[in-house]
């Protein structure tokens, strides 16, 4: 459970951060296939991971979640612009390499990788002991951060999504 925790803190923290700055309740869970995360990594794209046809399940404020026809397969993907988080500008870098380290703290070492060429930092989880077959991919690029979470597709595939997604 750990080892979870980190991957929630980094995602939703930055979620978090942009809530409470503006002293909302979260949103109501929704579909809206304009959401920004959801324009990461089109539907076709998506297919080769998650099964066809890949399909938003959810979208909510800088969230997008897929699902297709392979059975306990999904891929989340969280897309925050850096001005949206309430970080002052400037910061949006340290505050993602804070939470970077807060997720090695929380795991082996070893267990979360730098993937070099991937965006400005990028960092994938790989953890050792991994019987849900979960995997994710942290990346800040242009002020803004990207998270990929997966449940059955497969660290590389992961990573491989993390690339679609840095270049949309």
């Amino acid at each position: 459970m750990r080892r979870y925790a980190g991957l929630a803190l980094l995602g939703f923290s930055i979620a978090t951060a942009a809530i409470a700055a503006d002293g909302s309740k979260t949103p109501e869970v929704s579909v809206n296939p304009n959401e920004p995360a959801c324009l990461k990594v089109p539907a076709a794209d998506m297919e080769q991971f998650v099964g066809a046809p890949a399909r938003i399940r959810e979208t909510n404020n800088g969230f997008c979640s897929w699902k297709g026809s392979i059975s306990g397969a999904y891929v989340k993907v969280m897309y925050f612009k850096g001005e949206s988080l309430g970080i002052p500008a400037g910061a949006e870098r340290a505050y993602f390499d804070q939470g970077i380290e807060v997720i090695k703290a929380e795991n082996k070492p070893g267990e979360l990788v730098e993937i070099p060429a991937l965006a400005e930092s990028a960092w994938g989880l790989k953890i050792a002991e991994n019987p849900t077959n979960f995997y994710s991919v942290y990346m800040f690029k242009n002020k803004d951060s990207i998270t990929i979470m997966s449940n059955g597709v497969g660290y590389d595939a992961t990573v491989n999504i993390a690339q679609l997604a840095a270049h949309m």
